[in-house]
């Protein structure tokens, strides 16, 4: 006879809570879009655009940390467009990637973080300086928020996305002439029978943020007119080594927009010798349009 023992075994399984950790700062949003609008170009231009973070604390005890801005990516919106950024009257820095170290400008310490679930309004004002030498178009950049603990670490990420719209903008001054504002003056001095009467050297400086056309429009069709509005000069006209069609239709097409310092196009008029034409004061005026494309 086999004689059967069985041993039976039990076992008793106890379910510990995990320990919730002290200081846990999270951001309530994951992710958020920054819209710069209605901006405007010209010296000393700046457009600014308020927007605000909310954080909160998801640990058991008080907790304090601090944000960190930085380039995902290393990626810059524009080689030309720049940010400044600014939280009450703490400037910030943006740090070049992610994976670069903090320093007190790039790190904004927020204190006592709330547990509720709406967290805590962080507000900043993000600057876009809109001055010449900007391209037109549409920007987009996106930025990394670390959201780092009182021990350094990195407890969460947000993801900022900033968009810009840079618009189509030209200006244009008259250089090296007589006169100021949108009127100058150009003279060609006393006409004779036996020589090319010159004007001394002047031109346009343009700004823009696009490519541009220049055109220009002859009140008297390419020509001097004299006083009692019947005997007339023709006269020349260049930009640069070309020849301005005063007497008709003309467009300078230039393909890229301009520097901070503009772009100078260097201009000169002449005019004679002249024979068979009563003396006096003889003058046309040409209006020079510069258009944003």
């Amino acid at each position: 006879m086999r004689i059967l023992s069985i041993l039976t075994m039990s076992l008793t399984l106890f379910a510990f809570p995990a320990l919730a950790a002290e200081c846990e700062p999270e951001f309530v949003d994951k992710s958020q879009t920054i819209v710069v609008s209605g901006i405007k170009i010209g010296l000393g231009e700046v457009s600014r655009e308020n927007f605000s973070i909310r954080v909160r604390n998801d640990g058991t005890s008080p907790c304090s940390a601090s944000v960190r801005f930085a380039r995902l990516n290393g990626s810059a919106v524009s080689e030309n467009l720049e940010y400044m950024l600014r939280s009450g009257s703490t400037s910030l820095s943006i740090l070049p990637s992610e994976g670069a170290t903090g320093t007190s400008a790039s790190d904004l310490f927020i204190p006592n973080l709330p547990k509720s679930n709406s967290g805590r309004n962080v507000p900043f004002i993000l600057t876009v300086p809109s001055e010449w030498g900007i391209k037109s178009g549409f920007h987009s950049e996106q930025i990394q928020l670390n959201l780092i603990d009182p021990s350094g670490a990195v407890k969460d990420t947000m993801l900022l996305t900033i968009n810009v719209n840079i618009p189509p903008a030209v200006s244009i001054r008259v250089v090296g002439a007589t006169g100021s504002g949108e009127i100058a003056r150009i003279n060609l001095g006393d006409l004779n029978s036996t020589e090319i009467s010159r004007s001394d050297p002047f031109g346009v400086r343009v700004w823009s943020t696009s490519p541009y056309l220049v055109t220009f429009r002859s009140e008297n069709g390419g020509d001097l007119l004299h006083a009692n509005g019947r005997d007339r000069i023709p006269y020349q006209l260049r930009m640069g080594q070309q020849l301005v069609n005063l007497g008709g239709s003309n467009q300078f097409t230039f393909s890229e927009h301009t520097s901070s310092l503009g772009e100078i196009h260097a201009m000169q008029a002449q005019a004679g010798p002249v024979t068979g034409v009563r003396a006096g004061h003889y003058d046309d005026r040409v209006t020079v349009t510069v258009t944003a494309v």
